[in-house]
C-alpha cells in the first residue's frame, strides 16, 4: 500500500510518499494510523492534527479496510472563508 501526505502533513512528515506493508486480508486505517503514530519520525504528523482520508480517491473513515495495492491519502481538513 502507498500512503501519500498532502499540504502541511507532507512538510511535517518530510516525505510525500511512504510504502506500507499490508497483509493480504487487509487492515483497518485506524491500525495503520496507530502504527504510524508510534514512529519517531512521523509523530508530528499526528500531533493535534485532524486528518481527512481517502482511499483510491474516495473519502473514507478510520474504520475502512485497506488492502495491498491501495493508495491512502492523508491531508488536513480544508478550511476557507
Amino acid at each position: 500500500m502507498t500512503i501519500r501526505f498532502f499540504a502541511q502533513l507532507r512538510e511535517l512528515s518530510g516525505t510525500e510518499v511512504l510504502a506500507y506493508d499490508v497483509p493480504a486480508d487487509g487492515v483497518l486505517i485506524s491500525e495503520v494510523l496507530s502504527t504510524l503514530r508510534s514512529r519517531p519520525e512521523l509523530w508530528r504528523v499526528f500531533d493535534d492534527v485532524r486528518l481527512m482520508m481517502a482511499v483510491n480517491h474516495s473519502m473514507v473513515r478510520e474504520g475502512h479496510r485497506v488492502v495491498p495495492g491501495d493508495e491512502l491519502a492523508l491531508f488536513p481538513p480544508v478550511t476557507g472563508g
